[in-house]
């Protein structure tokens, strides 16, 4: 065995060397380890004494690259987005359209959709709405579909997130199997198929409120989706999957199409883009700042902001794929 192939087999066996160290005795586990003895320390410096021989040969050493540890976070996670079923809100939003519709042809609207229309006026009922009729029906379908194509467990799937609101938590329970227990209800235990590692209900992804419509938060709304963006980003499973709302989804990929109920799509979520993202607008809101002291022009902070600047969905989205379309359809808007 000539020189350059003995020194490349010792570098291997210093890295496998190295490494098992750092993982007994630099993790978070160390604390319970015994410190490592002297015939370790002995042994783990002869070798590399022999790794980095003085003089020109050194020069011919083989080059080997660190194995990956299960601790590293992967730079693109895949992620799938799944907007809840109809909701009694879709309903009657469906019912007051085509009520319209209705007038400007200069006929008498049905009247029961008139009497569904008037239902929006309790706001707080549409807030936080259960499924409607046509919504269970679509989990109901949906539901069997995933599960026939075992979707949740090939798709290797091991974090499910949902919005805390009812329609996403129904939604999420009936297609993946998964949802957490209720703060407000003690009979609603978590669900979770044995595939899914965990599941997580986070506000971050609530639907767009009442007032984030406005001017005045709609900023507060693009901080949400920043911070969810953000907080994605940190987690350690590569594959997860989102149950929420069409506003949300729409402003976050920066897209001018809102996903139907029940559908189900795929993309990538680039971490390092996002953090990246994360970074500059930490930066842009320290200027912001700044200049707002010296000049305080109150036309300036108002106005929502344009769709190159509304959300990193340009860096940190990309290959986004429409996988599963429900064939049972919402209340339509039309007359």
């Amino acid at each position: 065995m000539t020189n350059s192939k003995r020194r490349g087999r010792l570098q291997q066996y210093y890295i496998h060397f190295t490494v098992q160290i750092l993982k007994t005795y630099r993790m978070p586990t160390a604390f319970n380890n015994p410190p490592p003895t002297p015939s370790l320390l002995l042994t783990f410096f002869l070798l590399l004494s022999i790794m980095c021989p003085q003089g020109a040969n050194a020069e011919s050493t083989t080059s080997v690259s660190l194995p990956t540890t299960s601790i590293m976070v992967a730079n693109k996670k895949t992620i799938y987005l799944i907007r809840h079923a109809e909701s009694e809100e879709n309903r009657r939003i469906a019912a007051l359209s085509r009520t319209f519709q209705s007038l400007k042809k200069f006929s008498f609207p049905k009247t029961s959709d008139i009497s569904t229309s008037t239902e929006l006026l309790n706001v707080s009922a549409q807030v936080d709405s259960n499924v409607s009729e046509i919504g269970a029906n679509q989990i109901a379908h949906m539901g069997e579909k995933l599960r026939k194509e075992k979707f949740v467990e090939l798709s290797g799937i091991d974090l499910v997130v949902h919005s805390p609101l009812l329609r996403a938590r129904q939604t999420s329970e009936g297609m993946l199997g998964c949802m957490t227990a209720s703060s407000s209800d003690d009979t609603a235990e978590e669900k979770k198929v044995d595939t899914v590692s965990k599941v997580i209900e986070t506000a971050l992804v609530l639907e767009k409120t009442p007032a984030e419509w406005t001017p005045m938060y709609y900023s507060g709304f693009l901080k949400r989706i920043s911070d969810f963006e953000s907080w994605l980003g940190k987690q350690p499973e590569e594959t997860i999957a989102i149950v929420g709302h069409s506003q949300f989804f729409k402003a976050m990929l920066g897209l001018d199409y809102k996903f139907g109920n029940c559908e189900v799509w795929k993309v990538d979520f680039d971490v390092t883009s996002s953090q990246k993202s994360e970074i500059k607008e930490t930066l842009a809101s320290s200027t912001t700042t700044e200049d707002n002291s010296e000049d305080n022009n109150p036309s300036s902070g108002n106005a929502p902001p344009s769709a190159s600047s509304s959300s990193s969905s340009s860096s940190c989205w990309s290959n986004l794929e429409k996988l599963h379309a429900c064939e049972i359809e919402s209340s339509p808007k039309t007359v």
